[in-house]
């Protein structure tokens, strides 16, 4: 399969294919003219990599697993050695979760913000409370 036709499967870009390949993430074979060549388990690997890389994991961090990218990352998947994985999937879960308590706490001073508003005599806001206050705030 050529990289538009990868592109098109995967529902991302050219561009972003190369970056894979740039990164050593996606390796595909070279005909005698140039054009990259990828195998039938490109799909399932871009998918991964983009899978991870929403999730959080940098592109260093996915050289670090790759041999878990040509595999199905769902569902029971087992991962060979996975010491050093669940060190890092555990490290960057804490990077996410600092990211989710950081964006909490601006939440909660930007509903203070809007609540001082409203609290003040003249200013013509409503004294009730913002809809947003009411909304529940994820725990860990």
């Amino acid at each position: 399969m050529r990289i538009g036709e990868l592109a098109h499967a995967t529902g991302t870009t050219t561009r972003a294919l190369r970056y894979y390949e740039e990164h050593g993430l996606l390796r595909p074979e070279r005909s005698a003219n140039g054009y990259r060549s990828y195998g039938p388990d490109a799909v399932r690997v871009v998918e991964n990599i983009r899978l991870l890389l929403a999730s959080g994991l940098t592109t260093d961090d996915l050289l670090l697993i790759e041999d878990c990218l040509r595999d199905e990352l769902a569902g029971t998947h087992r991962c060979a050695e996975p010491a050093a994985k669940t060190a890092l999937l555990e490290q960057r879960l804490t990077v996410v979760q600092g990211r989710i308590d950081e964006l909490a706490r601006v939440r909660a001073e930007l509903l203070d913000r809007l609540t001082e508003l409203g609290a003040r005599p003249g200013n013509g806001c409503r004294q009730e409370a913002h809809p947003l206050a009411a909304a529940a705030v994820p725990s860990r």
